[in-house]
């Protein structure tokens, strides 16, 4: 019998930093510490080949990733498998991951963030990702999430017991970094740097202009063609320090997000132990659009994509701002 960590998010929660260490060390931890990394339904560093296997949507003629899954960690000590994705399965999913996971001692290990900040990480996240166009407050609408119903089936399934519920915060995680936190978790003892670990951000979030730019450009682009300029996000906001990291939220937006989480914050605390402080003024970030330097860094954005012959330099021949943008600010 092994005992399972299953880290199942949520997202924008450094979970592929995380992700990215396991994979990096998985040979030097299962020799060291005997803690197997599985490959079974891994897809890059994570296990989303998992998720998908669960949800029905296994490629037809592979083998089955659940059974691979079984085989692997059936001798095995200590077994770590994560996805982020995995946070959102429903009821018969959840049932199959607990039938795979019989007779062993599943760990379910969630780490949960202030709500204003892990929607406005999530918002930038599909932002970059999607064709999405909506605005930041209509998408906390359409995504409202108490954050203890997401533990709860988890729970029901596995046990509160079985349930560690930890708040992504640097203030709180052991050294300020999610991977020395999660470690602790699993009670490795091997000092992290004799571990590898990247030298970068894995998924960084991309702000500013340069994220606004992209709201614009979905409301054209098709899903396919959405996707494809992910990572020429990421390579444009090196452009200018505030194409990148957090947005800003202002604080009436603020306060109406701390209000309806009012409950949730409360459940989490009294159920979960999980102390969650609500802002009490706006989240301070980069300006999204920031209209007094809007023009400008279009022109930036558009001729380094044309440079570098990117997807993204297409919209330049479609679209062009106005000189005069102070409309927007009557």
């Amino acid at each position: 019998m092994a005992q399972v960590f299953l880290h199942v998010g949520l997202n924008k929660t450094g979970t592929s930093s995380l992700q990215d260490f396991m994979a990096m060390n998985a040979a030097l931890l299962l020799e060291r510490e005997g803690v197997l990394y599985p490959s079974a339904g891994r897809v890059g560093a994570a296990h989303h080949g998992v998720t998908e296997r669960l949800k029905g949507k296994a490629p037809a003629g592979q083998p089955d990733v659940l059974q691979a899954l079984a085989e692997e960690i059936r001798h095995a000590d200590k077994v770590v498998i994560t996805s982020e994705s995995l946070h959102g399965i429903g009821p018969k999913p959840l049932a199959l991951l607990a039938e795979t996971l019989k007779g062993h001692e599943v760990q379910v290990v969630f780490y949960l963030r202030e709500h204003v900040a892990y929607l406005a990480s999530w918002y930038q996240q599909n932002v970059q990702a999607s064709q999405s166009s909506m605005g930041f407050e209509t998408f906390c609408h359409y995504n409202h999430k108490p954050l203890h119903k997401v533990v709860q089936p988890w729970a029901q399934q596995f046990g509160a017991g079985q349930v560690t519920v930890r708040l992504y915060d640097r203030e709180v995680l052991a050294g300020g970094d999610i991977v020395q936190d999660f470690a602790q978790v699993l009670g490795l003892k091997i000092p992290l740097a004799e571990c590898r670990r990247k030298g970068w951000e894995s998924n960084p979030s991309v702000s500013g202009n340069l994220l606004f730019i992209k709201r614009l450009l979905n409301n054209f682009y098709r899903r396919e063609q959405a996707a494809k300029v992910v990572d020429e996000l990421t390579e444009l906001s090196k452009l200018k320090p505030s194409f990148r990291g957090r947005m800003q939220v202002p604080a009436h937006v603020v306060a109406n997000l701390v209000k309806g989480y009012a409950q949730d914050r409360q459940v989490l605390a009294s159920q979960w132990g999980v102390q969650i402080a609500p802002l009490s003024s706006a989240l301070e970030g980069h300006l999204t659009p920031d209209l007094s330097t809007l023009k400008q860094d279009w022109e930036m954005v558009m001729d380094a994509a044309a440079a570098k012959g990117m997807v993204l330099a297409r919209a330049a021949q479609a679209l062009r701002l106005g000189d005069d943008l102070s409309v927007f600010n009557d």
